[in-house]
């Protein structure tokens, strides 16, 4: 397994990657880095960066939002900042859950 720093710098790169009105999920980060998902979710947790590295793109399997940290803290309001920030960049929701066509 890579050391902490370079498993910190593969998820960055990913998330700088991903298009305007798409998002990802935690699981696919996990699996091209080979890490856990959970570890994939602490590791955006202290994304100090997040205009550079947009950790909002990232969501659950099912494409339910999942987590967002603000300032450390996880709360209705920053789930409904995360949800704000995705629509602005385009990307397409199925009710509460962001649309699998809006993956990749």
């Amino acid at each position: 397994m890579k050391d902490k720093s370079a498993l910190y710098a593969s998820v960055y790169e990913i998330l700088r990657r991903i298009p305007k009105g798409k998002a990802t999920t935690y699981g696919k980060i996990a699996k091209r880095v080979g890490i856990n998902p959970r570890f994939v979710g602490r590791i955006l947790s202290k994304n100090d960066h997040p205009e550079k590295y947009p950790c909002y793109k990232v969501v659950r399997s099912d494409g339910s939002l999942g987590g967002y940290t603000i300032n450390g803290k996880v709360d209705p309001e920053t789930i409904t900042i995360k949800r704000r920030k995705l629509l602005e960049d385009g990307v397409r929701f199925n009710k509460d859950n962001v649309d699998k066509s809006s993956l990749v």
